[in-house]
Parts: structure tokens; C-alpha cells; sequence
């Protein structure tokens, strides 16, 4: 039996239940539920307030079976949103169209992000294989290989994509680390095969297994809702891969780990990543926010993950701070004072500063 502490983390799951309610009733509105979050999240951050409790590691297989349901769930809203879209008369079909799109990407890039990343991180493979389709759904599989084998290892060092530079803006930062991950993982996998002598074009590569199954997915698509259904599907997947990689600007903007020698550097810590305790974001994103402790301990269950009161503090929650990475002067002027705090040398390397 679930603790009642878990009771507020089942809130995500309200939106696929919406969504495919009002699917089911015509009531298209739910669809853009996603999209208050974002108008409402930082002010009920504010009202909640942060909850720097620690629970206990406890592992319960009620809720690794709700985990689960997010695949059924985000593959559902995805079907109901190619059905309206795809049947949608001529005069609704494109404000339909971006709406929903864009609308169910911001779920997977929140919810389905958040839940495969959880899924990754455990040792079954049945979790992860279930992890490596929801992240096929939201166009970035390869999240799975690079987030455990190269971001864990590289994190706050110039050799992870996905660690942000003092001074970067978001947009310069989704160019770099849309394409850096990419050739990471496929750098990873390849000194992985290469290791064992084992061809690199194989099906043992699981970068080309990845790419299959992103083929069989837009094929499906496209033999089922045309066109049309192929373009909804890939907007749905660029709204999720830059919402994830939003979470990742966030999450890590500026720290860097102190280089002992060339090439080598410190242990990670709880230093190298933010964090945040606020309660609305923590209970959407599934604790993601604590994120300096999931460094830390990455097997841990998201449930369990730690307020690390001598880690670097956000000041605000994760909607807030989404919010606030649009506007690259105003982050700046509130982050970069923050952020170089932490940095365990007044000289900077030449990676830590974006020029």
C-alpha cells in the first residue's frame, strides 16, 4: 500500500485521464490543460511553498506499476490527439493542429521525460525497455543511453553536452546539446562495441535500434493518419525534446567540478547540480527538481530524493525558472550572480564562460 506522501505525485496522471475524458465527450479544451500549468505553476509554488522533508527509500510495487501506465498513457493522448487533428474539418484542422501538438509534447516533455528518466535509472530490463519507448515516442531514445553512460559521468565538465555554460542562453545552449547528446551517445555505443569487437553497424547497436524503431513509428503513423499524422507526430517530439533539454539548462546552468589535473576532475557532488524543493513542481515532475541528490545517488527512487540544504538553491521552481530561460538578459542577471558562487575558483576555464 502506497504512502499517503505519494498521493501528490499521482497529480500528472490527471492529464491523460482529462485528455482522453474530453476526447471521449468532444470537449477538445482538455488538451490545453498542459499549457496552464505554465500560468499557474509558479504561483501555487509560491502558495505551497517548499517541503524540505526527507522520506525513507521505500519501494513499492504499486507505484512502479503506475510508473509504468505512463507509456499506455502518453501513447493514448498521442492517438486521441492524430484523431481529432486527422478528422478535424478544413477551417479547424491547423489551430488544431499546433494547439494539440504542441500541447501533448509539453506532457511528454514534463510527464513522459520525467517517468522514462525514472524507469532508466532501475535495474530491470523490463523498466527499461519500457523507458527507451516512451523516450521513441518523444523523438529522443538516445536519452537513455546518453543520459546514464555520458551525463552522469561527464556532468559539469566541457565533455557533457548537456551541462550549460555560464553565460549561455537557452537557445544557444538547445543547438549545442541537441547535437552534442547525439554524437555522445553514438561515441558511447560505438567504444562499446568496439571494445567487445563487435561490428558497429550491427543490431547490437542500440543507436541503430533506436533509429528502427523511430522509422516503425513514423511508418505506423503515416500508414494510419497519412501525412498529416506524420507532421503531428514529429511536432509533438520537438516540443518534448526541447522542454527535456529546458529541464537540463535548468538543472545545471553554470556549475562546473574543479579539474585536478588535465583531464581529470573532481567527484561529482551535490554541488554540480541546482536544487529545488518546491512542493506544485516536485509533485508534477516526480522530484526531478531535487536533482542534486539524484547526482548523488542516481539509483535512488525519485520518491526518496533528498533536500541537499548546502547544494545550490534555484531561486524559484521549475515553471518559474522555464519561464525565466526565455528571456536570456533577465536569467542572467539573476542567475550568473548565483551561479558563480558556486564555482570553487574565482579563474575560469575558457568552456565555463559562453562567449
Amino acid at each position: 500500500m502506497m504512502r499517503r506522501a505519494t498521493i501528490p505525485f499521482l497529480v500528472p496522471f490527471l492529464f491523460p485521464v482529462g485528455v482522453i475524458a474530453g476526447y471521449m465527450n468532444g470537449q477538445l479544451w482538455a488538451f490545453r490543460t498542459v499549457t496552464w500549468l505554465f500560468l499557474i505553476g509558479p504561483f501555487l509554488d509560491v502558495i505551497l511553498g517548499e517541503d524540505f522533508h526527507n522520506y525513507a527509500e521505500e519501494r513499492h510495487r504499486g507505484w512502479t506499476y503506475i510508473l509504468w501506465l505512463w507509456l499506455p498513457a502518453q501513447a493514448a493522448i498521442l492517438w486521441c490527439g492524430l484523431q481529432v487533428v486527422t478528422h478535424a474539418s478544413q477551417s479547424e484542422r491547423w489551430q488544431l493542429f499546433f494547439g494539440i501538438a504542441v500541447n501533448i509534447g509539453m506532457a511528454g516533455g514534463m510527464f513522459g521525460v520525467t517517468v522514462a528518466h525514472e524507469l532508466l535509472h532501475r535495474g530491470s530490463r523490463v523498466e527499461r525497455s519500457l523507458a527507451e519507448i516512451l523516450m521513441t515516442l518523444l523523438h529522443y531514445p538516445h536519452f537513455c543511453l546518453e543520459h546514464v553512460y555520458g551525463h552522469h559521468r561527464n556532468v559539469a565538465t566541457p565533455a557533457d553536452p548537456s551541462t550549460a555554460r555560464l553565460g549561455e542562453s537557452l537557445y544557444a545552449f538547445l543547438v549545442r546539446t541537441l547535437f552534442g547528446s547525439l554524437r555522445s551517445a553514438w561515441h558511447t555505443e560505438a567504444t562499446r562495441l568496439s571494445r567487445s569487437g563487435r561490428s558497429i553497424c550491427g543490431a547490437g547497436n542500440r543507436m541503430v535500434r533506436y533509429a528502427v524503431g523511430l522509422v516503425f513509428f513514423y511508418a505506423g503513423i503515416g500508414l494510419l493518419f497519412g501525412w498529416l499524422g506524420a507532421a503531428f507526430f514529429a511536432l509533438q517530439g520537438a516540443v518534448a525534446l526541447t522542454i527535456l533539454e529546458t529541464i537540463n539548462y535548468v538543472g545545471h546552468y553554470g556549475l562546473t567540478r574543479r579539474e585536478i589535473s588535465p583531464g581529470c576532475y573532481e567527484p561529482v557532488s551535490s554541488d554540480h547540480a541546482w536544487n529545488s524543493s518546491f512542493r506544485f513542481t516536485n509533485w508534477v515532475l516526480f522530484n526531478v527538481a531535487r536533482h542534486s541528490d539524484h547526482h548523488c545517488e542516481a539509483g535512488r527512487s525519485c520518491l526518496a530524493l533528498r533536500h541537499v540544504r548546502s547544494a545550490p538553491q534555484l531561486p524559484a521552481g521549475y515553471f518559474a525558472m522555464f519561464v525565466l530561460a526565455l528571456f536570456p538578459p533577465l536569467w542572467r542577471r539573476i542567475m550568473d550572480p548565483l551561479a558563480a558562487e558556486q564555482l570553487h575558483s574565482g579563474a575560469y576555464h575558457d568552456w565555463q564562460v559562453s562567449q
